[in-house]
């Protein structure tokens, strides 16, 4: 039997169910590097080097937020709207960040105290230190870290990089002309995505920072990994202005062959497998394998995401792999995941006091399965009690704000206002052309609304088969074209006279006797 043709399941507001399951694989890999060492199975044995790298689960985590939370950013400057308010950006972040992990503080708090034994020691955990984990601050001053609460550092690095967001996007994305907003993109762009490696590099040749090895766990360590998510947000825009040819021809080449992608990301998370990233426990990496840990995990979740992100071409097979992640109990898994990242270490570590279980001795097989169903237990109550109802009550108080904004940024409704390019010289007075037609007054454009977690998605940047037909949840690029508004104070005309199509099909057997609709204002071009 063939299956349907795959394309991007979409739901309101551009949100990529695929990208649900990948939420819940990237989780679950965490958990099982977790197990993993605490059984010994990913320091020692058959399947050592790959347990121990399913901290790669961080890194799709981390190109996941770089793509989401860029995309309505370009989007909306490639189309000459006001960017995403920065308040309410930040105010939805800190809802879906906050109220689940500071339950997890409490929790840990009663079940992991001040004073439990860690190996053959007991570890003492001050009001300081819960101070700093409580304001996502303990990787910049910690040198106690909490045995239950290792694995937060990466939600600092997520909290950091919420914050530089605005700023990146108003930095980068300055401007009003798409062309020279995407040159500016190339170069913005190329220099996050170099300050990662660079920031290892610099970090491994002080010794005093590289023997504690907390400067490894900031922001610009990582910042490669948020740049190739934001490359992949912004592709569709580079299509709609014709930037980036060659490497959007190659995306898209490769978009289209979805096994392809998954084959050269298999591969490339094999070569980290191998020594040459690194060594399987916690020992210190040298600074060469460091680097090609980094690249290569980066790398891996590029070609792993890059037909997932991408609206895929009508007509073929849907690939397993994709089915499997739009998968209904997939998608909620992974709408649940953050809880199950957050809890699922603590549990572990109840769990090893009630089994006896001792540092490396055993125990995967038992401790995995209860770990991920204790995790899911509580991520699901954490989503049903905490979560949603913070994300749907700061939504409601910010959605307000957010329409305001944009009301009284949109063109009047009196005169067509001509967009003029601030980050360029005025333009000498030229003759106009006679080939271009002159701007219709067109209404206010409709409010806007974002969806700062599931933000619009842009057009198809992946060419159709000749004569397949368009996939469904697609929007163009081009404006759509407006008539004038007729005056107030003129009688009802013969529709068919002014130009404008009757309503229904044009009688059998006659061509339509209507002109063609003028041609909407296009936006100046570079």
């Amino acid at each position: 039997m063939t299956a349907s043709a795959p394309r991007v399941v979409t739901r309101a507001g551009g949100h990529l169910d695929v990208l649900d399951g990948v939420r819940a694989l990237a989780a679950f890999a965490v958990v099982g590097t977790h197990v993993g060492f605490q059984t010994g199975r990913a320091v020692d044995g058959f399947f050592a080097p790959f347990l121990a790298r399913l901290d790669f689960g961080v890194t799709l985590f981390f190109l996941l937020s770089g793509f989401l939370l860029y995309r309505p950013f370009v989007e909306a400057a490639m189309d000459l709207r006001p960017r995403p308010e920065s308040k309410a950006f930040l105010l939805r972040r800190f809802a879906r960040i906050f109220p689940a992990y500071w339950a997890l503080l409490a929790v840990t708090m009663l079940v992991r105290p001040w004073e439990h034994p860690v190996g053959f020691t007991i570890q003492k955990t001050t009001w300081i230190d819960w101070i700093e984990y409580a304001t996502l601050t303990h990787i910049y001053f910690g040198d106690n870290p909490h045995q239950a609460l290792t694995h937060i550092w990466s939600l600092v690095v997520e909290m950091s990089f919420y914050l530089a967001l605005p700023l990146i996007a108003a930095v980068s994305l300055k401007g009003r002309r798409p062309r020279r907003i995407m040159r500016r993109q190339t170069i913005a762009l190329a220099v996050l995505f170099a300050i990662g490696p660079l920031w290892g590099l610099v970090i491994h040749q002080i010794p005093t920072m590289r023997d504690d090895w907390l400067a490894l766990q900031w922001l610009p360590g990582y910042l490669d990994w948020f740049a190739l998510g934001m490359i992949l947000a912004c592709l569709p825009s580079a299509a709609s202005v014709g930037a980036w040819p060659r490497l959007r021809k190659l995306a898209e080449d490769l978009a289209t062959a979805p096994g392809t992608c998954w084959i050269i990301a298999g591969i490339l998370f094999a070569l980290s497998m191998t020594p040459v990233a690194g060594p399987y426990t916690l020992a210190p990496a040298t600074t060469s394998q460091w680097i090609a840990k980094h690249l290569l995990y980066g790398a891996t979740a590029f070609f792993m995401l890059l037909p997932l992100v991408s609206p895929a071409p009508a007509g073929g097979r849907t690939h397993p792999l994709r089915a499997a992640l739009v998968d209904r109990r997939v998608r909620w898994l992974g709408e649940i995941s953050y809880g199950v990242f957050l809890f699922h270490l603590v549990i572990m570590f109840v769990l090893v006091d009630a089994l006896n279980l001792e540092l490396f001795r055993g125990g995967y097989s038992t401790l995995f399965p209860l770990t991920v169903l204790a995790a899911v237990v509580a991520a699901a109550l954490s989503y049903r009690l905490l979560e949603r109802p913070a994300q749907n009550y700061i939504r409601r108080r910010t959605r307000h704000g957010a329409a305001d904004i944009q009301a009284r940024d949109a063109a009047p409704a009196v005169a067509p206002v001509t967009p003029v390019a601030v980050d360029s010289e005025p333009a000498p007075e030229a003759l106009p052309d006679p080939e271009e037609q002159p701007a219709l007054p067109q209404p206010p454009e409709p409010t806007v609304r974002w969806d700062y977690q599931h933000p619009v998605q842009l057009g198809p940047w992946v060419p159709q088969q000749p004569g397949a037909p368009e996939p469904e949840n697609e929007r163009t690029t081009e404006p759509i074209p407006h008539l004038p508004p007729p005056p107030q104070d003129s009688v009802p005309l013969d529709l068919p006279s002014v130009g404008v199509p009757p309503v229904g099909p044009p009688p059998v057997g006659s061509p339509p006797s209507w002109p063609a609709t003028p041609p909407a204002p296009r936006r100046p071009a570079d």
